[in-house]
Parts: structure tokens; C-alpha cells; sequence
């Protein structure tokens, strides 16, 4: 419940600065995901291992100058059998006619956890913070594909005891279509 709060109170947001009469577009995404879950083993070395799975998401992005657009999502993405609601908030820049480029930070939340604790061989921490960059490219007016990469500033899978992985992060590659209502 308390996600969906997070996404109204951004499009909420973006709402009110609409106020000015900025274009605006709403649309849906989907894509293929690929999550790299790096961190220490016990005796500290690099451990980790890697997820490839689907990503379904809905954005707002509306126009704040001629090339500057702001644009925010809700995506819900899995990892195994861990599954995530993200919350990106990308400015993107028309470098050129057919291409936009985007960065941004990006809220990462478990959904799945109770307590912290999933399993008892699992720990993850609730919440994450991200940061995603990459690239959109119109293929129409409605259609564009997509290409991301996100990097992850915390650690949420805190201890996995079979895999002997700690303190580890998850960074994504992304990618996807998209169309614009």
C-alpha cells in the first residue's frame, strides 16, 4: 500500500506542475531484465550471481523545455524469486531528433520481505537507492525502445548463507518498448 502512496504522490507531483500546460504523456513499458547481484563471500572475495527475467512498468513524462524532458515510473521487476517495485525519476534530453538520453536516481523496493528476513537463509533490506542512465529511441509517435543501465548505491541482499554471498548490490541492464497513450 505504501508504494502505491509513493507512485500518486509523484504523479500527483507532476500533476501539479502541469499546472502551467506542459505536454504531457502517459504510457506502459515492458523488457527484458538482467540483474547482477555482486558482494563478498565470508572470506572476502567478489561472490554474486546473476538473474534474467521480464520488467512491466507505467511512466508520466511531461516536456519542460523544447529538449529537457522529466519523466517518472513505476516498474515492478523480479530476481530469482525476489520481486521489486522501482520508482525512477529520469531527466531526459533530446540529443537529437530520433534519440533521448536520461539519468536519474531510482528507489528500489523489496516487496516480497517480512521483517527483513525472507527466508532464514536470506536477509534483504526493505529499500535501495539506484541510479539509472540509458537511452530512448522513437520508433513512432506512440512506439520507442529502450535501453538501461542501473547502478545500485546500497546493499540489500545483506547475507545469502548457500550462495556465501554478503553486503551485496543489484545493478540492471534494460531492455525494453514502450508506448505513449
Amino acid at each position: 500500500m505504501k508504494y502505491l502512496f509513493i507512485f500518486i504522490f509523484i504523479l500527483f507531483s507532476n500533476k501539479v506542475y502541469l499546472q502551467t500546460a506542459k505536454p504531457t504523456f502517459f504510457g506502459a513499458k515492458i523488457g527484458y531484465n538482467n540483474s547482477n547481484i555482486s558482494g563478498e563471500t565470508t572470506d572476502g572475495e567478489k561472490s554474486g550471481y546473476l538473474g534474467n527475467e521480464f520488467y512491466i512498468g507505467l511512466f508520466t513524462e511531461t516536456q519542460l523545455t523544447t529538449k529537457i524532458n522529466l519523466q517518472t515510473e513505476l516498474i515492478y521487476s523480479f530476481t530469482e524469486d525476489y520481486s521489486f517495485l522501482e520508482v525512477p525519476i529520469t531527466i531526459k534530453y533530446n540529443v537529437y531528433k530520433k534519440l533521448q538520453v536520461f539519468l536519474g536516481p531510482k528507489l528500489d523496493f523489496l516487496l516480497d520481505n517480512d521483517d527483513d528476513v525472507f527466508e532464514s537463509n536470506y536477509k534483504f533490506k526493505n529499500f535501495g537507492i539506484s541510479a539509472d542512465f540509458g537511452a530512448q529511441y522513437p520508433i513512432s509517435k506512440r512506439f520507442f525502445a529502450e535501453a538501461r543501465y542501473s547502478i545500485g548505491f546500497t546493499e540489500q541482499l545483506t547475507q545469502d548463507i548457500q550462495l556465501d554471498i554478503n553486503n551485496a548490490k543489484r545493478n540492471t541492464f534494460r531492455i525494453g518498448v514502450g508506448y505513449r497513450f
